[in-house]
C-alpha cells in the first residue's frame, strides 16, 4: 500500500461490519456546515435513529426538521426494509427522511425512495454546499424516446377514495405545510390549515 491509498475501512475506527459511527460522524459534519444543529443516535418512541438535525435559522421549508439513517456497508444492497423504517421514523418525527450511504439501493429501494422524496446522499454529496434535493425524476431508458415521464409525486398515487374528500386530508410531511408541484416543492399553510391543528411549522 503507497502512502498515498487511503486506509482499509477495517483499519479505521467507526468503520467495518456493524459499526456506523464514522459515517454518522460525516453527515454530522456535513449538516453543521450546512446550518443545522445535530443530535446523533437518538431515540424516536424507543427506537433509535443515528442523526436528527434542526436548522438553525429556520427556511420555511420541510427540510428545517431532518431525519437521518447511514449504512455504512462495504457490499450489502439496502432494500425497501431499510427506506420504509427510514420513512416511518422521518414521518412519525414530522421530519424529511435523509439516507447517508456508502453501498448501492435495490431497484425498489430507490423507486421507494424517490417516491417519498427521501434524500439519498452518497460520501461525495456530504462535500456539497448545500443539503442536495432530492432524485424525483429520472432520465430516459432509451435514447430518442419521448414516452410520458412521470415524476415521483405523479408514480406515488394518491390516498384511498374515502379519505381524498375528507377536510384537511392532503399528504404532508410536517405541520404546516402542503407539496405544490410535480417535484418537491412545498408551500407553507396558513395557520388555520394545519392538518393537525397544532399551530405553526
Amino acid at each position: 500500500m503507497s502512502n498515498r491509498d487511503p486506509p482499509s475501512r477495517e483499519a479505521m475506527d467507526g468503520r467495518g461490519q456493524g459499526r456506523g459511527q464514522w459515517l454518522e460522524y460525516q453527515l454530522e459534519r456535513a449538516l453543521r456546515r450546512w446550518g443545522y444543529r445535530v443530535d446523533r443516535n437518538v431515540h424516536v418512541f424507543s427506537q433509535e435513529v443515528d442523526v436528527v438535525a434542526v436548522r438553525h435559522e429556520k427556511e420555511g421549508t420541510p427540510t428545517d426538521w431532518i431525519l437521518a439513517q447511514c449504512k455504512d456497508w462495504e457490499s450489502t444492497r439496502i432494500t425497501t426494509e431499510t427506506i420504509y423504517r427510514l420513512c416511518l421514523m422521518a414521518f412519525t418525527s414530522r421530519a424529511m427522511p435523509v439516507l447517508c450511504h456508502t453501498t448501492a439501493l435495490t431497484e425498489d429501494a430507490r423507486r421507494i425512495a424517490r417516491h417519498w422524496e427521501v434524500r439519498v446522499l452518497t460520501l461525495e454529496d456530504l462535500h456539497r454546499g448545500s443539503l442536495p434535493a432530492p432524485n424525483v425524476a429520472e432520465p430516459t431508458a432509451e435514447y430518442g424516446t419521448y414516452e410520458t415521464q412521470y415524476t415521483a409525486r405523479e408514480e406515488r398515487g394518491s390516498l384511498p377514495v374515502l379519505f381524498m374528500g375528507e377536510p384537511r386530508k392532503q399528504f404532508s410531511y410536517v405541520p404546516g405545510f402542503t407539496p405544490v408541484g410535480r417535484s418537491h416543492e412545498y408551500r407553507p399553510l396558513n395557520d388555520t390549515e394545519h392538518s393537525d391543528g397544532s399551530g405553526g411549522g
